[in-house]
């Protein structure tokens, strides 16, 4: 499993950036994957509409040229989604008092201020992953003007940061750091591992990653939804995939996005080597997935070949979404209620 170092996590969470994706406008831009990078709006307090950058193309120029994950998270519009003003009171609870004691002492509620996301990430089978993150939305003179006042609640915590002009510096009580500067006045970007120093952030925001000019990565960008709430696209040579290759599927990548509104909705692919190898995968999942008790959990379940990539579609409406997490809570309550434990 990968897991991201706490120091990374907390520096996060120390300036209010990206709470509730730190451990971690339902309007649609014409273009998606290659195009352009989009924008849309936010109200200000005064009720004025203020142009804000989504994570685009744009950001490619900022994340590491050989990372095996890329992912972006359109946390604007999430926040607006049904789904989201459903479960997020539950899912925020434990952060409730923390944003409360944020917003008090910064003056801005750093969920309103976090825009949108996006990440490059390698070294996914180890325990602490190099990479960058840029974030869009919060503002330059607000976050640095807060530093040090997180910087006190930070270190009861084990967290020390550290200013050095315009970069700040965050090691976690095991030593990890990550480092934090501004590209603009609103998008900040971050880099952890081997890269999370003031050299190593200071040569991320410079922009001079050749990702977005590799070809293959290009043409499955082009074919993923990045406005919608999430998007990922997965090199298959990371060993997170190490596994799948001994179950006779050997990906070349896996690329897609998941949209959260009222319902859920997933548009996901796996390319494989060759058009037979998809084709043959399909074959495989489509005997699974056929089987009406698995359908029926489903308002859309398919997956069909698309040259060499294996093509999933998923819907689900609220309705059945909630089934479903029922029926998963009640089966891993089964297991640590008496299932595994029992005579």
């Amino acid at each position: 499993m990968v897991r991201i170092s706490s120091g990374w996590l907390a520096a996060i969470a120390a300036v209010g950036l990206v709470t509730g994706a730190c451990k971690k406008n339902d309007d649609k831009a014409a273009k998606t994957g290659s195009g352009a990078s989009t924008t849309t709006t936010a109200t200000t307090s005064g009720g004025t509409p203020t142009p804000v950058a989504v994570a685009g193309t744009d950001d490619l120029a900022l994340l590491p040229v050989d990372s095996e994950m890329v992912m972006g998270l359109n946390f604007a519009q999430l926040q607006q989604s049904a789904l989201w003003k459903q479960f997020s009171p539950k899912l925020m609870e434990k952060a409730a008092s923390g944003l409360a004691e944020f917003k008090v002492a910064c003056g801005f509620d750093p969920l309103e201020a976090v825009k949108s996301v996006s990440m490059g990430l390698k070294g996914l089978g180890g325990t602490a992953p190099d990479g960058a993150i840029v974030v869009h939305g919060p503002e330059k003179a607000k976050v640095m003007a807060c530093i040090d006042k997180a910087k006190t609640e930070a270190a009861k915590k084990g967290t020390d940061i550290t200013v050095d002009g315009d970069v700040f510096i965050v090691k976690d009580k095991e030593g990890q750091p990550s480092a934090f500067t501004f590209v603009n006045d609103t998008t900040l970007i971050g880099t952890i591992g081997a890269m999370g120093t003031k050299d190593g952030v200071l040569a991320a925001a410079k922009g001079t990653s050749a990702l977005k000019s590799s070809q293959a990565f290009t043409d499955m960008y082009s074919k993923i939804n990045t406005n919608d709430s999430l998007w990922l696209l997965m090199n298959g040579n990371s060993p997170a995939f190490s596994k799948m290759g001994s179950m006779g599927v050997k990906p070349k990548a896996i690329f897609g996005s998941v949209n959260v509104t009222d319902g859920l909705t997933m548009d996901m692919r796996i390319r494989l080597g060759t058009p037979d190898e998809a084709k043959q995968l399909v074959t495989m999942l489509q005997g699974q997935i056929n089987n009406p008790q698995v359908k029926q959990m489903f308002d859309k379940l398919d997956v069909v070949a698309d040259g060499t990539d294996a093509k999933f579609g998923v819907a689900m409406s609220n309705q059945k979404l909630q089934q479903l997490i029922g029926m998963v809570g009640g089966m891993m309550g089964g297991m640590m209620g008496g299932g595994m434990g029992g005579p």
